[in-house]
């Protein structure tokens, strides 16, 4: 595709933004083809949505995997080669997620709201879902009770587990797809994209004297704590993942550089898991 051949891994991991800007003209792109091929049923072109978003990304994410398979060496970051070596390209795909995010909220107010509505339908049915899980629990952490505690290790072990299928997705699919993990960052660039929109929408109804640009930084504010968590762990996942498909397809295996790609990818799996269970404590207290 000529947008993402534009754009080299050198040039994306030094400047970040770029990526931002790309991923917020796929998702342009893809917003006003999902209207055209699906205008008589909207409601149900969610998901048609998001996989337009995630096809052009692909050969650009599997570029970057193909670069980084190479493993060059750098000085370590915080003590770590593993570090050193990968997180350009995490940065690059924290950067193309905030993209995806932005573009998602702007085209969400941009659009009429009837449009928006429909062409984002089954995101906010996935927000209403969720919602409506955990909308029974009343977490208290200070009082220290035992039902208290029993009820807040159950919203943890919920959340994580639901996060945790999540992150195996994404795994799955990088490793399989070389760069498939996309297609679950922008489903979930989208939900949480619309979950910043209504919450921003509910802020400004309740508080008439505020701008709509307030609202999306409360509801922004909201899922930063763990939300930067969970990003973080799904990143490293897919960057594993899509790390292990390309030295498999170069067949890297029969070289002692796989030794260290195996260990490298050990640890962005092991950091995965430490983020995902930060993310889902951090969240299971913020129910109460």
């Amino acid at each position: 595709m000529v947008l993402e051949s534009m754009v080299s891994p050198e040039a994306a991991e030094s400047n970040p933004l770029t990526i931002m800007i790309l991923s917020f003209v796929f998702v342009t792109i893809s917003i006003f083809a999902t209207m055209y091929l699906s205008a008589n049923n909207l409601a149900s072109a969610g998901m048609l949505l998001v996989a337009l978003v995630a096809l052009p990304s692909l050969p650009m994410m599997l570029r970057f995997f193909d670069y980084e398979a190479v493993g060059i060496e750098t000085k370590p970051v915080f003590g770590s080669h593993t570090l050193a070596r990968h997180m350009p390209l995490i940065i690059v795909m924290l950067a193309y997620f905030v993209g995806l995010v932005i573009a998602f909220v702007f085209w969400y107010f941009a659009l009429p709201p009837d449009t928006s509505a429909k062409l984002f339908a089954m995101q906010i049915n996935e927000i209403k879902a969720i919602n409506s899980q955990f909308s029974g629990y009343a977490i208290n952490m200070p009082t220290l009770a035992a039902g208290t505690i029993d009820q807040a290790m159950g919203v943890f072990e919920t959340i994580f587990m639901h996060n945790l299928e999540v992150l195996i997705l994404a795994i799955v699919f990088s490793v399989l797809y070389g760069a498939g993990a996309v297609l679950i960052l922008a489903w979930n660039a989208s939900v949480i994209a619309i979950f910043i929109s209504m919450a921003a929408k509910q802020f400004v109804l309740h508080s008439p004297g505020e701008s709509i640009i307030t609202g999306l930084g409360i509801g922004a504010l909201g899922l930063v704590p763990h939300g930067t968590f969970e990003l973080l762990s799904y990143s490293a996942g897919a960057l594993a993942g899509g790390i292990l498909s390309s030295a498999l397809i170069k067949k890297l295996y029969v070289h002692p550089q796989f030794i260290t790609i195996i260990n490298d990818i050990a640890k962005l799996l092991a950091w995965a898991v430490v983020f995902l269970a930060v993310g889902a404590f951090l969240e299971s207290g913020a129910l109460g």
